[in-house]
């Protein structure tokens, strides 16, 4: 009955936040760094795991950010050269409007992967007993910015 009850609040969580608007998503918490949490004593070995898998979650979704800013920051130098080497305004206009397509679909496709990786760590989180929820992290790629959505833990 209680896993049945996980998978529902999960289950709604995804459809609130895939329906949801852009303002939904500013009503959440923006923090400067992906959060760690300290192992500290007096915790349950349940709890102790439970934070580690947080950790765990949060550093794959760290990873995945730093790799796409990686292919960023490529795409953004390939764009400028282009740019650079046109000088024709009608394929300026074609190269940066493919650029901001690219980088789009790229931060997209990074948000929705840190979504799924994130709420697949609250569900675990919370069949531990741990409250998590979600914040937001303001990453650059290279000339964007984009809000990625890792776990913080709220109470134990």
């Amino acid at each position: 009955m209680f896993k049945k009850s996980i998978a529902a609040v999960a289950f709604s969580f995804l459809m609130i936040l895939s329906l949801g608007t852009g303002a939904f998503a500013e009503e959440l918490l923006v923090v400067s760094e992906v959060p760690y949490y300290e192992i500290e004593e007096g915790m349950s070995a349940e709890v102790q795991a439970a934070i580690k898998d947080i950790n765990g979650v949060n550093a794959k979704i760290e990873a995945e950010i730093v790799k796409e800013q990686e292919k960023a920051a490529e795409l953004h130098e390939k764009y400028i050269n282009q740019l650079a080497s046109e000088e024709d305004e009608a394929k300026q206009a074609e190269l940066t409007a493919n650029y901001e397509e690219e980088i789009a679909q790229l931060i997209k496709a990074l948000q929705k992967k840190a979504e799924e990786i994130t709420l697949e760590g609250i569900e675990r989180a919370t069949a531990s007993g741990i409250v998590a929820d979600i914040v937001l992290v303001q990453e650059d790629f290279a000339d964007k910015t984009a809000k990625i959505d890792p776990i913080v833990v709220v109470s134990w």
